[in-house]
């Protein structure tokens, strides 16, 4: 898909001998899938379409076979179906797990993104400690975010901590929004200039602080996606 290749080249992005690598080359000319001119090998017309509905699926088994042990355990019931049929988007990504030293506090990564930051989009539906201050202080440097909270986290932020709410109501980049759908299973969703950030809840119904990471492009569009799909169905605090 990125350009004719030669044995070399298709060698050193596989793992495999010359001869076993060979051996499917063959199979892949005699398909017509394939063709040769001189020491090059490129996608024929109907090698190409039909990589263009095979690559998806590829993405979508790389994502969920690098880290099965975790998707295997998470309820994935808050992804939309048209947002799931693309979580191949989600590429190479990390999965977070904090010890017990720092539980309640978000990855590094995502702290040293929001610092430098121009925007965000964020959702919780717990309460995250740290997120008055972190908000509050993006507020105070006209950081454009958006601010999704479900309505007993917001009740919350609004109760408990008045002046860092009120620094991000009185900033003109910031909004907040209260998400009244109680069903949701997401526990949070961050994207900002570089990063994405989201955490399921387990089969069990327990937020057990795991947390999946992606530097990708793709991602962060997937990303910002689902946070819109979220936002959509929300109402603006005023």
């Amino acid at each position: 898909m990125e350009g004719p290749a030669t044995i070399d080249e298709i060698k050193e992005s596989l793992t495999g001998t010359t001869s076993a690598i060979m051996a499917q080359v063959k199979i892949l000319l005699e398909q017509g899938l394939i063709e040769q001119e001189e020491d090059e090998y490129r996608l024929t017309s109907v090698g190409r379409i039909i990589m263009k509905k095979i690559r998806p699926l590829i993405k979508t088994l790389n994502v969920f076979e690098e880290n099965k042990d975790y998707w295997d355990t998470r309820d994935l019931s808050s992804i939309p179906e048209f947002l799931l049929d693309r979580i191949g988007d989600l590429g190479e990504l990390m999965i977070y797990e904090p010890d017990l030293n720092h539980l309640f506090e978000p990855p590094k990564e995502l702290l040293t993104s929001l610092k430098n930051t121009r925007n965000a989009s964020t959702f919780y539906s717990y309460f995250c400690p740290s997120c008055p201050n972190n908000y509050s202080e993006l507020a105070k440097k006209e950081v454009h975010y958006d601010l999704v909270l479900t309505r007993p986290v917001y009740e919350r932020l609004r109760d408990e901590y008045k002046e860092q709410h009120d620094a991000m109501m009185e900033s003109r980049n910031s909004n907040i929004y209260i998400c009244n759908d109680e069903t949701i299973k997401l526990g949070a969703l961050s994207i900002t200039d570089d990063l994405m950030l989201i955490a399921f809840f387990n089969k069990e119904g327990v937020f057990d602080h795991k947390k999946v990471i992606s530097f990708e492009k793709s991602a962060r569009e997937w990303g910002k996606d689902l946070f819109l799909y979220y936002k959509e169905n929300s109402e603006k605090v005023k």
